[in-house]
């Protein structure tokens, strides 16, 4: 097998593969063979009948395509394999020289892995940020944690704000029901600004069973076009009204979360989680600054499929988080008014820039010989089925596929390479 290469960018390059009829031959025999077996052939038992009888019997095109189809594969892969190339996406091949009876030529553009350059990594220096927790931050984190603690009674009196309301309430205009602006029970907190400006002020003042009309302005950015600054006349009734009780700080309160005893204890424990989520922001800021600054003294050309990979993966995440809020991508393209190519575009530039900086880290990992153990990829395994009892067996089954274990090993070795990076840049 002959092989010329030529690059035609830093990351895409074309071989030209010739093969002799002698290496063409044994492929023709093996699919002479395969479908000699399969074939019934009046005068002849099951693989014996005669090669030029079996071309007749299936069609000379169609024989010698599955030729091809036998040989494209493996000639290619020996090819990138002989060339050393380490290739992102599918091969275009094109075959240009082809007979039963000589040998094979094809021509195979495919995008490759770029050669890059690493600078000096261990002179790049970034200082650390003391993190520091103060009294008002514990004050604040327990006022949010009394505010999830609050209990609501009904009560007889007028709704006021912070009020929970429960309504039932329509939107006309010009007597005609607006689509979409109606709801029956709906829980409502005043004052928490969940519904559009000037709505809840209106509920203020409201008493049990009573109904009223007035007109709101939807805003103009609103999400809805059809409704964006337009005046809408609600009528809306007061279902119920509860009034909410913050929790006093106490012993009792702090005994609610189980692992407290006292006020003390506490205040300790929400010092203890602020902290470690500080010093997480801190070392995701300390990541983000050293790759960063490697990044910014590295020059190379990236690959379009691996750019087209990550905004395909950047794309099925927003769907997963949209649907967390139960709101679905077609719903999201038609709320935004772009379509999904305007959508990928805006994706693009931090598609770049996560692919610049994986393919930085990965050369990385490789300079510094970063290696994982079965034991290693055990244990995050180990970890991953803790946090998920419930469907631990499913997922054990996933994690145990070749596709999980594979990433699962990408992600260690990626954990690694940022902690030795920390020991040389962290100061």
């Amino acid at each position: 097998m002959q092989i010329k290469r030529e690059d035609i960018s830093k990351t895409k390059v074309k071989l030209v593969v010739e093969l002799t009829e002698a290496e063409v031959k044994p492929h023709i025999e093996k699919v002479y063979k395969n479908l000699a077996k399969n074939l019934k052939i009046a005068g002849f038992r099951p693989g014996k009948a005669p090669q030029f009888v079996v071309e007749k019997e299936v069609g000379q095109d169609k024989f010698y395509a599955e030729v091809l189809d036998s040989i494209l594969p493996e000639a290619y892969y020996s090819a990138i394999t002989k060339e050393k190339l380490i290739t992102v996406s599918r091969p275009d091949i094109k075959v240009t020289k082809y007979a039963p009876t000589g040998g094979l030529e094809f021509e195979a553009e495919v995008e490759m892995l770029p050669e890059f350059d690493l600078p000096d990594y261990k002179k790049i220096k970034v200082p650390r940020a003391e993190v520091k927790i103060t009294a008002k931050d514990i004050e604040n984190s327990i006022k949010e944690l009394q505010e999830r603690y609050a209990e609501f009674k009904e009560v007889s009196r007028k709704a006021k704000k912070d009020d929970r309301a429960e309504i039932s309430f329509e939107g006309t205009q010009k007597g005609a029901p607006v689509q979409g602006v109606k709801g029956e029970k709906y829980p409502i907190t005043i004052g928490s600004g969940a519904f559009i400006p000037g709505f809840e002020e209106n509920l203020v003042g409201m008493s049990k069973g009573e109904e009223k009309t007035f007109d709101v302005a939807f805003p103009k950015d609103y999400h809805e076009e059809k409704l964006r600054g337009e005046k809408v006349t609600f009528k809306v009734k007061m279902i119920t009204i509860s009034e909410k009780t913050i929790p006093e700080v106490s012993d009792d309160f702090a005994k609610k979360f189980g692992i407290f005893k006292n006020v003390d204890e506490l205040k300790k424990g929400v010092e203890k989680n602020l902290r470690e989520v500080k010093e997480m922001e801190e070392k995701r800021r300390l990541e983000e600054k050293i790759m960063t600054l490697i990044a910014e003294k590295v020059k190379l050309e990236l690959p379009e499929a691996l750019i087209h990979q990550e905004v395909h993966r950047m794309w099925h995440d927003a769907e997963a988080n949209l649907a967390q809020s139960g709101i679905t991508m077609d719903r999201y393209i038609e709320m935004t008014k772009k379509t999904r190519e305007e959508l990928e575009k805006e994706m693009k530039p931090d598609a770049e820039k996560r692919v610049k900086m994986g393919l930085i880290l990965s050369k990385i990992s490789e300079n510094e010989k970063i290696e994982v153990t079965d034991k290693e990829i055990d244990a995050e395994k180990a970890m991953i089925l803790a946090g998920a009892p419930q469907n631990a067996d499913e997922l054990k089954k996933k994690l145990d596929e070749h596709e999980a274990q594979h990433q699962i090993k990408n992600s260690i070795i990626s954990r690694k390479t940022m902690e030795k990076l920390f020991e040389y840049c962290v100061k």
